[in-house]
C-alpha cells in the first residue's frame, strides 16, 4: 500500500516549506516586487505542527522583517466571505503587534498574502492588490500602511513576473518549472520522508474531519430544535471555507463561536 504524500498546497506543508527563510524570501520578492531582508518567524512551531497550541486565529506564516510584518496563507477551498476573512486576519495582526501602553502610531506596516488556487474575487484576475482608498477623494492618503493580496493560481500563465508564476504554476499543478519551484519540489519530498510528520498532520486532519461532520450534525439538530440554523450555517461556512480549524473552536469555545458568527453576520444567541 502505498504512503500518503502531503502537497505544496497543503496547509501544513506550506507552513514547514514557508518556514525556511530563502523560500519565503523568494516569494515574497515575488508577489511584491521588493527585495526581501532578514526575516524573523513569529509562530512556526504553530505554522508547523498542527497540534501545536493556538491563541485566537491561527495564522499560517507569520513574520516580521525590519519595519514590515507578513502574514502568509495557503487557501485551497473557495472563501466566499474573502473580504471579512482578509479583514480578521489584519485584525490579528495588529493585536499582536501593538503592546500594551503603545500607540497607533507604532504599528508596522503590514501584508496579508493570500495564495488561493482558484479566483477568490471573480475578476480573472491573477493577483488583486487591495488598499483602503477614500471614495470621495481618492487622490487623498490614508497612511494606515496595511497591504491586501490575493493571488489566484488559476490565472498563474498571466503573471509577468517569471518566479510568481512559476510558484503559482507549482501550486495549481505540481509540476517543476523554474529554480524557486524546483527547490520548494526538493523541500517537499524532503518533508514527506519525515514520516512521523506527515502522519500527525493526517492525523489531525482526519480527527478534524470527523469534528467537522460531528458539529455540522450537531448544528442542523440544533437547528431543527431551536427552529434557527445559525450553527449549522457557520459550520457550512467555515467547511466551504476551508477552516477546518474554526470548526474545531467553534464547536468547542462559545466565545469563539459568537465571534465567528459575527464576522459572518449570523444570529449570535446569548
Amino acid at each position: 500500500m502505498s504512503q500518503r504524500s502531503l502537497k505544496f498546497s497543503n496547509r501544513w506543508m506550506f507552513n514547514r516549506v514557508m518556514c525556511q527563510e530563502e523560500i519565503c524570501r523568494q516569494v515574497l520578492s515575488a508577489v511584491l516586487g521588493t527585495p526581501i531582508g532578514e526575516i524573523r518567524y513569529l509562530n512556526a512551531e504553530q505554522a508547523m505542527e498542527p497540534a501545536a497550541a493556538s491563541r485566537g486565529i491561527r495564522m499560517d506564516v507569520f513574520a516580521r522583517e525590519d519595519g514590515r510584518v507578513y502574514d502568509v496563507e495557503m487557501q485551497l477551498a473557495r472563501e466566499r466571505h474573502i473580504g471579512r476573512r482578509l479583514r480578521c486576519y489584519q485584525a490579528a495582526i495588529d493585536a499582536t503587534e501593538l503592546g500594551e501602553g503603545e500607540g497607533c502610531g507604532q504599528l508596522l506596516e503590514s501584508f496579508v498574502i493570500f495564495i488561493g488556487a482558484t479566483d477568490f474575487l471573480g475578476a480573472g484576475m491573477p493577483l488583486y492588490t487591495i488598499e483602503r482608498t477614500c471614495l470621495e477623494a481618492a487622490e487623498v492618503p490614508i497612511g494606515d500602511d496595511s497591504h491586501w493580496i490575493v493571488l489566484n493560481a488559476s490565472a498563474a500563465d498571466r503573471i509577468a513576473d517569471p518566479v510568481l508564476r512559476d510558484v503559482l504554476h507549482y501550486v495549481r499543478t505540481e509540476q517543476v518549472s523554474g529554480a524557486l519551484s524546483r527547490q520548494i519540489d526538493s523541500l517537499v519530498e524532503r518533508y514527506n520522508q519525515d514520516r512521523e510528520w506527515v502522519t500527525r498532520v493526517l492525523t489531525y486532519e482526519q480527527d478534524t474531519e470527523m469534528r467537522c461532520r460531528q458539529a455540522k450534525a450537531d448544528g442542523r439538530k440544533e437547528g431543527l430544535e431551536e427552529g434557527m440554523g445559525q450553527f449549522g450555517e457557520l459550520v457550512t461556512i467555515l467547511l466551504d471555507a476551508g477552516r477546518i480549524d474554526d470548526v474545531r473552536r467553534a464547536s468547542e469555545d462559545a466565545a469563539c463561536r459568537n465571534r465567528l458568527m459575527e464576522e459572518f453576520g449570523l444570529s449570535v444567541s446569548r
